[in-house]
């Protein structure tokens, strides 16, 4: 496997030969599984921002009609090159009295799981690795790859806590350059997002005060956010999206749904952020439009000005997000309104204005923009009027191009009432029957090579996930 694009972080030659994955050092296998990480969730949102009108195709019936989608380069990442590296990580860190390093990787493991659970429900994980032995892998159930991914956090946050480690993470550690501490609060935080996924199946009233505990625990402020951010020389990949559009090459811009929820067409109010995040092509209109789902037409905006401004996700280093502060506060929110029986609190609401503060000083909104926007009367609603839509509503725009987005509206059955001006796209793909998209099929290298097994896990686009049922 070659990965000469960790090369720059490291200084030096990276290449890792496929047959010798145990041979490569700590820290050489570090800034892989986390470089392939940050790609795998580019490479989602690519698809799932397109299914909840975050983004929008500029041709008719694109993939925002909810198109048939594999999601190729997260499977080909998980099961080349991150699965693979972080358990030979895991087993070289466990012979030589390392457990920083073993921690770090089952953290790193637990976020792909999750997200490729979330993309297609059943996948290859306990007997996905076995090398050259077993070409046929079973597939997990969605149910015991999340308790497998609460275990590897469990385990993670024992190891992270160890005094000592021989062998430590530092600057091969391209995400938080060694800072132990921050890989645990990832952990806790990572344990209240995956918690919630499952909240109705194991127990609401006790997955919502584990919830809250491993908050307590986690992500507290931006600058512990669970995120990569490129360089000069390895281009974020929204950047590259960004810098095709400037020669004519166009196939996104920004949804409709995600536009009017900035632009006062849903809130009443404009949020400070459109400005930040994208740029109006056609000056006499006096709205940021998106494209009308489906259709390839209606928008009024693009990722940049083919010049000097490039929207805030889509500058040359801009941060590929994982999981951050802002979404912590809108998990804290929400759990916090659901424990009260869907009545806000003083907790709930404070944390329901910290979330969007959150995400709108990391933009780079001003302190008094911020002020005015979170004292509007649509956004300050007070803590006896705020509702899962204010929340959601909130989350999924502090959630733009991160694929948790997609699994907010399926966990809330894509309602219009908790996502105001949710619709169905045009020229919506026939085989959905009308319903929501739930699920990606497996990819064809999957199907082809390990079929037996893949089939028997076939479910069709519109069948909702165990989590969601």
């Amino acid at each position: 496997m070659s990965v000469t694009n960790c090369e720059s972080y490291l200084g030096g030659d990276t290449n890792i030969d496929p047959n010798k994955t145990n041979d490569a050092s700590l820290n050489t296998l570090t800034p892989t599984i986390l470089f392939f990480s940050a790609n795998s969730t580019q490479s989602a949102t690519a698809v799932s921002s397109s299914y909840i009108q975050q983004i929008g195709s500029l041709v008719a019936s694109g993939t925002d009609s909810h198109l048939r989608s594999t999601f190729d380069g997260v499977w080909v990442n998980l099961y080349l090159n991150i699965i693979p590296n972080a358990n030979a990580m895991i087993k070289k860190a466990n012979s030589t009295n390392a457990p920083h390093y073993s921690g770090l990787a089952k953290v790193v493991l637990a976020y792909n799981l999750g997200l490729a659970t979330t993309i297609w429900e059943n996948i290859p994980y306990k007997s996905s690795d076995n090398q050259l032995t077993d070409f046929s892998p079973k597939y997990d159930s969605q149910e015991e790859v999340y308790k497998d991914i609460q275990r590897l956090l469990n385990e993670a946050i024992t190891e992270l806590g160890a005094a000592e480690s021989l062998f430590k993470p530092g600057t091969d550690d391209i995400v938080f350059k060694g800072n132990i501490s921050l890989w645990l609060k990832t952990a806790h935080t990572l344990k209240a997002r995956f918690l919630l996924h499952t909240a109705k199946k194991t127990g609401a009233a006790a997955a919502y005060t584990a919830i809250l505990d491993a908050l307590s625990k986690g992500i507290k402020s931006n600058s512990e956010d669970f995120q990569l951010i490129y360089t000069d020389r390895n281009i974020s990949p929204w950047h590259s999206v960004a810098l095709a559009n400037n020669t004519g090459n166009l196939s996104t811009t920004f949804g409709g749904q995600f536009m009017n929820l900035m632009n006062g067409t849903v809130q009443e109010i404009v949020d400070p952020r459109v400005s930040l995040l994208a740029f109006k092509n056609v000056a006499a209109d006096p709205l940021f439009k998106g494209t009308n789902p489906g259709t390839g037409a209606g928008a009024t905006t693009v990722y940049n000005d083919r010049t000097n401004f490039f929207g805030w996700n889509f500058s040359l280093l801009a941060p590929l997000q994982m999981i951050t502060n802002a979404e912590a506060k809108f998990i804290e929110a929400e759990v916090r309104l659901l424990q009260n029986g869907g009545k806000g609190t003083p907790d709930a609401y404070n944390a329901y204005l910290d979330g969007i503060r959150a995400n709108m000083s990391k933009i780079g909104v001003s302190a008094a923009n911020i002020t005015s926007f979170t004292a509007h009367p649509k956004i300050a609603v007070g803590a006896e009027n705020l509702t899962l839509s204010h929340i959601i509503s909130e989350k999924y725009k502090a959630l733009f191009l991160n694929p948790e987005a997609w699994t907010d509206l399926r966990r809330y059955d894509y309602s219009n009432t908790i996502l105001p001006g949710l619709t169905l796209p045009a020229n919506h793909n026939p085989d959905l029957k009308g319903k929501w998209i739930q699920r990606a099929a497996y990819p064809t290298s999957e199907t082809s090579r390990n079929s037996t097994v893949a089939t028997q896990n076939f479910r069709d686009l519109d069948v909702k996930m165990w989590i969601f049922n």
